[in-house]
């Protein structure tokens, strides 16, 4: 819906005539959507004043930051926050740092790294926004998701700004929780519109102890970048098991013996993806690599603060291997440039684009379900051996893991769990619709098994499993935004 030019005279006494825009050309640059104005805020006070302008002129609004999320129906007020882009403070000594909405992952990353640091990168890349949860490929040691975040600056839907944890007794950013009743079990998503409603302007996170360098000697061009040397105490390993039950024990002990930095359970489609830089050579290399394992497998990045505790990690692995009957891929091993392309692309974060958006028809959907690092495990064999089947008849492409749908890894050592299936249907005339009914009753597999709770469901199938979580969700939403300024999203009714 358009707005009056008063009602945008408003808005643009706020941000300024260079920060707002109801152009049609301009929306093309906005996912295409008509929106009515976009607005570039500055800071807090701004994202404020924006929010009670839509409340008192009972306007919607929606915001984002790198553009990875959200939900953007036609008419409302877009708030792009990428003016908002400070890292406002590191703090070495207690290791958290604050983040604005449009610090992108890999910039909080390099300035960490200066200073011995490191920060859990998403899995969707370091391109997105640092102030994003989710889970990454160092969630073994850089934790995962909300266990990370502390205190949040947290605009409501009505204009309020609130303080959460720490921040609001003493204007310190260490907890997210307390004193007194906590608002972090509401807290579950820093880009919304996702299950939060409002805008997130500032927020905490834990860092994390880095045993790297301070910058990788990086080596080549976009797509095809690897190191020109393997820093000191740092090493890739990919090792592959008799059986799925092998595997697992061995990321048990390895996780229990705390001797790995990263460890990601790559199958051989994905290994060849991150090494590969076209499409053309991505498949050669699998059909290279493939009959170079004996069985499911994981990538390995293993660190040591000194050459003792690097030398005591290996022995540690070693001993692991041994008991577990792992074998190292010599592809890897014996490979200063892949080892380098491995290294580079799994710590700075760019390996899961290469397998997931690839042009032409070349990429791997899937997606995933998170928990206790068993129950994931189930859920990926018998969701795989569903997929064999479907390989078997030509309708899904062969991974290498046609039994065992191998992606996933241990958050903190195994404490937790993540796990994703790939799945990228053939040209045969059927696959579109086997990937489809696939997808569904993997889906209903996750959620019968007590696995996880997938998208795709409606809320009356979703709310009985889940002590009617959505029907609570949508209450919390509505006390929060009793005006109706966040668009609802279609999931809760």
């Amino acid at each position: 819906m358009a707005i009056s030019k008063e009602i945008y005279q408003e808005f643009e006494d706020i941000v300024g005539a260079e920060n707002i825009t109801n152009d049609p050309v301009m929306m093309q640059s906005y996912f295409a959507i008509d929106h009515a104005a976009v607005v570039l805020p500055k800071n807090t006070e701004e994202v404020q004043a924006i929010v009670r302008l839509c409340n008192r002129h009972k306007l919607h609004f929606a915001t984002g930051s790198t553009g990875w999320m959200g939900m953007f129906p036609p008419g409302i007020i877009y708030l792009d926050l990428r003016r908002m882009n400070r890292i406002i403070e590191i703090n070495e000594k207690n290791m958290y740092a604050v983040v604005e909405p449009y610090v992108l992952s890999s910039q909080l990353q390099a300035e960490l790294m200066k200073r011995g640091l490191n920060c859990n990168i998403k899995g969707a890349g370091s391109n997105c926004a640092a102030i994003v949860k989710g889970h990454g490929h160092m969630d073994q040691t850089c934790g995962g998701d909300d266990r990370n975040y502390l205190a949040v600056e947290w605009v409501t839907p009505e204009g309020e700004i609130l303080r959460l944890g720490s921040l609001g007794s003493c204007d310190e950013w260490f907890s997210g929780d307390g004193p007194g009743p906590s608002l972090r079990a509401i807290i579950s998503g820093t880009v919304p519109p996702g299950v939060t409603p409002g805008i997130f302007t500032k927020a905490a996170q834990k860092v994390y102890p880095w045993p790297g360098p301070t910058e990788f000697p990086l080596k080549g061009v976009s797509p095809d970048y690897s190191l020109s040397e393997i820093p000191p105490n740092m090493m890739v390993r990919y090792y592959s098991f008799p059986s799925a039950e092998k595997m697992y024990e061995a990321e048990l002990k390895i996780g229990e013996n705390e001797i790995s930095y990263e460890l990601m359970c790559f199958n051989m489609a994905m290994v060849s993806s991150n090494i590969s830089s076209t499409n053309e050579i991505d498949m050669e290399t699998f059909e290279l690599l493939r009959h170079q394992v004996q069985g499911p497998g994981f990538m390995l990045i293993v660190t040591g603060n000194s050459p003792d505790e690097f030398a005591y990690n290996k022995k540690a692995l070693e001993q692991i291997l041994k008991e577990t009957g792992g074998q190292s891929l010599k592809y890897v091993e014996d490979n200063l440039e892949v080892e380098g392309k491995l290294l580079c692309q799994c710590i700075r974060v760019s390996a899961s684009i290469r397998e997931t958006f690839r042009r032409g028809g070349k990429s791997w959907g899937g997606f995933a379900v998170m928990g206790q690092r068993d129950l994931t495990m189930r859920w990926l064999q018998e969701a795989g051996q569903r997929k064999g089947a479907l390989i078997g008849k030509g309708l899904a492409m062969d991974d290498g893991a046609a039994f065992f749908g191998c992606f996933g890894w241990g958050v903190e050592h195994g404490h937790l769990g993540k796990s994703e299936i790939f799945y990228r249907p053939t040209e045969h005339p059927d696959a579109a619709k086997a990937a489809a009914d696939w997808r569904k009753e993997t889906n209903q597999l996750a959620m019968d098994g007590c696995f996880n709770v997938p998208s795709g469901f409606p809320p009356e199938v979703i709310n009985p499993r889940m002590s009617n979580y959505l029907i609570w969700a949508a209450k919390v939403n509505a006390a929060f935004d009793p005006n109706g300024a966040i668009p609802k999203p279609p999931s809760f009714g």
